[in-house]
């Protein structure tokens, strides 16, 4: 009989499971009700949250199959990341069936939407060694945020290290993959200083996929008399080839971004109040080229600068805690094709969380917001739950929330791509109600929602020939249910070789009302989405994990994909190998953007705290 490699693959995976394990590395359990989240704009414990949050620390990063910030996204559900390029290159993340401009990335609060286009969203000058944790609100939140947080928001936490740590590490792979990271942090007097490099790159898996990343992050936390002050650098580089990215028709695209961010944020006791303010500069600089072939033809140099600052006070009454303030920003843009624009924004917000009433905890506000060329429009929303139990809560919230267009929307030109300088503002309504029960030992919950959308943005066209064009073509109710549970077996049983089980599960199903076209974006979100996160212990205290992922997206044939990751602890040191795309599928969530089959990859790290 023929064996062939995934049935190879398969056995051993079988017989891997099958042993009893020597010993068990046991990792450091925390109550999640204790976990201190900003689903709003005074933290709240996930216990007294009325909105639908994930959370993803750093035990749940650790063990996923990844090293970048971008794929990790791909492994939480209701979370639609589709990509073009993998390993950190490009993806679009999205939400709820929302769209990636849709979408609102943010670090430690400060916003990174890039003006000029989503696909720029996730140049994030920070890696997995810069984290803490990552909150994903799912739903509206312009209310907390302002624009761009239309189906949801992704908060990344940076690590504030307090003791003395060195990190190293190295990894290789298939398609000549080379990676190596370094990092530290190390205190000075009432100061903590951190900082990280890595350089990532790849001959490509395929024609034209070759990348180059590089990212450096530098950071201090002061601590004085029980106030905390906070500033960051960082920077990302990324060269690749970019086959078909942005059309079918060009498969020789090539491009290269550069992130910049400077920031500042804090944490100030004046009085009864508490002052936040926030300060912050992003720059994104985009080289492009249509057909790296012919370099004078088609070539795209763009340059954004976003400027922000926003200051918050919080008070805590008999009533609750209110919390009210302002921000003003400005985007700016100079482009060799999109040519030279500038925009404000800014608004005022206002918030009250309500202390629990017995088993009822609520929170309301608004955000009142100015946009250059649109005036003063109101974005409220309000939240509430009614705890059943100190386990069991239902929760339900109602509010409202915009999107403006890019600067690529408003005024892009190329043969493939054409802009609107008359687009108008998306808006929608959302209403959620869910059910949630956290115990030591299980996390799970339900949801269902509706999402009204209104002269929502897309990239059409007729034909397969003619060039992409951008419009206000839709309004858009999408109604989905969520369904998650994870299980922590290591609460249940002594030394279980099934340590932990997640599942989650999304269904979606959208009522538009549309012209007869094409769509780009906007008419392929995931019908079904079925996700799977296994950890199990294997002989010699090696510890595996497993995600399965089951996506139907409309429109596109429907894919399974299976990654695996092993790792070894030994004194400071960590061994690990990694096989995405186990069973090497054929797909892609672009069409004629190719994604890998299967990926092996080996590393060695050492950390030291």
């Amino acid at each position: 009989m023929k064996i062939t490699m995934n049935k190879l693959l398969l056995l051993l995976i079988l017989v891997f499971v099958s042993f009893e394990p020597i010993s068990a590395q046991q990792d450091s359990l925390h109550e999640m009700n204790e976990v201190v989240v900003s689903a709003a704009r005074v933290p709240l414990t996930f216990s007294d949250l009325a909105r639908t949050v994930i959370v993803l620390d750093q035990s749940t990063i650790s063990a996923m199959s990844t090293d970048n910030i971008q794929d990790l996204l791909k492994y939480v559900g209701g979370v639609d990341l589709k990509l073009r390029g993998v390993e950190g290159v490009q993806g679009d993340i999205s939400i709820r069936g929302g769209t990636s401009e849709q979408t609102l990335i943010l670090i430690d609060g400060i916003k990174l939407s890039d003006p000029q286009t989503s696909h720029h969203n996730l140049n994030l000058p920070v890696t997995l060694e810069n984290i803490e944790r990552i909150e994903i609100l799912k739903g509206q939140g312009s209310r907390i945020y302002g624009p761009n947080a239309f189906s949801g928001a992704v908060n990344i936490i940076t690590k504030k290290e307090r003791l003395p740590s060195l990190g190293i590490s190295m990894l290789g792979g298939e398609h000549n993959l080379f990676e190596t990271n370094f990092s530290a942090s190390y205190p000075v007097g009432i100061t903590n200083n951190t900082v990280s490099v890595s350089k990532k790159k790849s001959d490509g898996y395929t024609f034209n996929t070759a990348f180059d990343i590089t990212n450096f992050f530098l950071q201090q936390s002061t601590e004085l008399g029980g106030n905390n002050i906070n500033v960051m650098f960082g920077y990302d580089d990324k060269k690749f080839g970019a086959n078909s990215f942005y059309s079918n028709l060009f498969p020789n695209q090539w491009e290269h971004t550069t992130t910049k961010l400077l920031a500042g944020t804090a944490d100030l006791q004046a009085g009864i109040l508490i002052l936040s303010p926030k300060v912050y500069w992003r720059r994104n600089d985009d080289d492009f080229f249509l057909d790296h072939n012919r370099p004078d033809w088609n070539r795209n140099i763009h340059q954004t600068n976003s400027y922000g600052g926003e200051i918050q006070s919080s008070v805590k009454s008999s009533i609750g805690t209110t919390t009210f303030g302002g921000e003003f920003a400005e985007d700016e843009i100079a482009s060799t094709n999109i040519g030279d624009h500038t925009r404000t924004k800014g608004g005022f917000f206002a918030e009250q969380v309500i202390e629990p009433l017995k088993n009822f905890s609520s929170s309301f506000g608004i955000f009142a917001y100015n946009y250059s060329g649109i005036g003063w429009k109101f974005w409220p929303s309000i939240d509430a739950a009614y705890h059943l139990s100190d386990q069991a809560k239902i929760y339900g919230s109602i509010g409202r929330a915009f999107r403006m267009p890019t600067f690529t929307d408003l005024y892009y030109v190329s043969p493939a791509n054409i802009g609107n300088p008359n687009l108008i503002y998306e808006e929608t309504t959302n209403y959620e109600l869910g059910f949630s029960f956290l115990e030591s030992f299980i996390d799970a919950g339900m949801s269902v929602f509706l999402n009204d959308g209104h002269n929502l943005i897309d990239w059409v066209r007729n034909t397969d020939s003619a060039p992409w064009t951008v419009q206000n073509v839709a309004n858009v109710k999408t109604y989905g249910v969520e369904l998650n549970t994870t299980v922590d077996l290591r609460k249940l049983l002594e030394n279980p070789i099934l340590r932990t089980v997640g599942v989650s599960y999304t269904y979606l199903t959208a009522n538009r009302q549309t012209g007869n076209y094409q769509s780009k974006y906007l008419l392929d979100h995931l019908n079904h989405q079925l996700i799977v996160n296994l950890t199990n212990t294997l002989p010699l205290g090696i510890l595996q994990s497993w995600s399965f992922r089951y996506e139907d997206r409309q429109n596109y044939q429907s894919h399974f994909l299976l990654d695996t990751q092993l790792t070894k602890h030994f004194s400071d040191f960590e061994l690990l190998f990694r096989a995405n795309n186990l069973f090497n599928k054929t797909y892609s969530d672009f069409p004629g953007v190719p994604l890998p089959g299967r990926w092996v990859s080996v590393g060695l790290k050492y950390s030291y705290r």
